[in-house]
């Protein structure tokens, strides 16, 4: 049986109505327009499927923006406020490529482009933007389509299968040679205790700055970790990921920690005794890494601590988060399986835990190949003497 034909409209198009179902015992209807009958039914019949997949049609001109702050609002009470803020930026600049755009509306390839186009330039720093950045981007954009499939708003989500630039560089991410760690280990520094903390535990900056004695459980060698220090905001808050977590530590960090003075309910306290701030923090890590650079840079006079001017830099300098990073390096050679080292790091994501974990395993490979070359190069160079011996 032959569809109905429907009148053309003045504006020149025709319109379907297809009823939906009711609302408060009223029939509600939803009209669809064509600029040919054959376009309207179409359309009339992509909304009779998608009522029969159970999806909401009457959000469906609702924006790609709307569904981003329902989203986004459903994280606040799941992350941290420095998570959360992330997420914010990222969200802000999908918002600002989409708009206009119906969340059900948008094309994997709209969604691809402008991932090229943030691979290029970097909204907030103008250069390109790293692969780790990128994979936030993508992560959060298809959080948000699954958020509106949950919803019944769609069945289809245009971001699953968003590639990454194959050009996009790469954050390297350093890790202390055994060399640095010794270092680390014997040389004496008000920066110490900081920095055998964190490279013994991989806490993070605000999580060692919040650790108290009564967090450390001396017995078991524990370490609880259930709150962090904020520095913008001066207050306290969850860790990052928002979870308590129970770092087990080595018993070289847990006997040192127990040659420490005790002046204060924190452990890592400023000269003065009081808890340390974003400038404490950074002046004390510029003393360390000057007085480092005096006991194990290379100079052919000894230089002056107190003089103008400064001796060049000999070493390779580290900051707090290197530390941390290379907490997660000595997992990996103690050979922690990955799950484990996860809730010790305290990643929100296995695939965090993974990737540090997968690069490892690639420098370890090329590091063992070198050997092997190594290994048969002088047998090489015997062969080629005995060689020109014989001749």
């Amino acid at each position: 049986m032959p569809k109905k034909s429907n009148t053309k409209r003045e504006d020149g198009r025709f319109a379907v109505q297809v009823y939906i179902g009711k609302v408060n015992g009223k029939r509600k209807y939803k009209t669809v327009y064509g600029k040919t009958q054959k376009e309207a039914n179409q359309k009339a019949d992509e909304i009779r499927t998608s009522l029969k997949k159970g999806i909401d049609v009457t959000s469906s001109n609702d924006s790609f923006e709307t569904w981003a702050d329902y989203w986004l609002n459903s994280k606040k009470q799941e992350v941290s406020a420095d998570q959360y803020n992330v997420i914010e930026s990222r969200i802000r600049i999908w918002k600002s490529y989409l708009k206009g755009y119906k969340v059900n509306q948008i094309a994997p390839l709209t969604l691809q482009t402008i991932i090229y186009n943030i691979a290029e330039k970097n909204p907030y720093t103008g250069r390109k933007t790293a692969k780790g950045t990128l994979k936030s981007y993508i992560q959060i954009v298809t959080s948000v389509f699954n958020f509106a499939i949950d919803n019944r708003i769609m069945d289809f989500n245009p971001a699953a299968r968003l590639k990454l630039p194959q050009d996009a560089p790469q954050k390297k991410r350093r890790a202390l040679s055994a060399e640095e760690r010794q270092r680390v280990i014997e040389f004496e520094h008000r920066a110490k205790p900081f920095a055998m903390l964190l490279m013994l535990s991989g806490l993070r900056r605000g999580e060692a700055t919040a650790l108290q004695w009564n967090d450390i459980d001396f017995d078991n060698n524990q370490i609880v970790v259930s709150k962090s220090f904020n520095f913008k905001q001066k207050t306290f808050k969850s860790p990052k990921n928002g979870k308590t977590r129970i770092v087990s530590v080595p018993q070289l960090l847990i006997d040192y920690l127990g040659t420490l003075e005790r002046h204060s309910p924190f452990v890592l306290t400023s000269a003065n005794g009081t808890m340390m701030s974003d400038t404490a923090w950074k002046r004390l890590f510029d003393s360390y890494m000057t007085d480092l650079n005096l006991e194990y840079g290379k100079f052919t006079s000894t230089p002056n601590k107190f003089s103008p001017k400064k001796a060049p830099m000999m070493i390779s300098t580290f900051t707090p988060h290197e530390l941390r990073h290379t907490f997660c390096t000595i997992m990996y050679e103690a050979g922690v399986d990955v799950l484990t080292a996860k809730e010790q790091m305290g990643h929100s994501d296995v695939k965090t835990t993974l990737e540090i974990y997968t690069h490892l395993d690639a420098e370890k490979k090329k590091n063992d190949i070198s050997k092997l070359d190594a290994f048969l190069t002088p047998q090489k160079a015997n062969a080629s003497q005995m060689q020109v011996k014989s001749s």
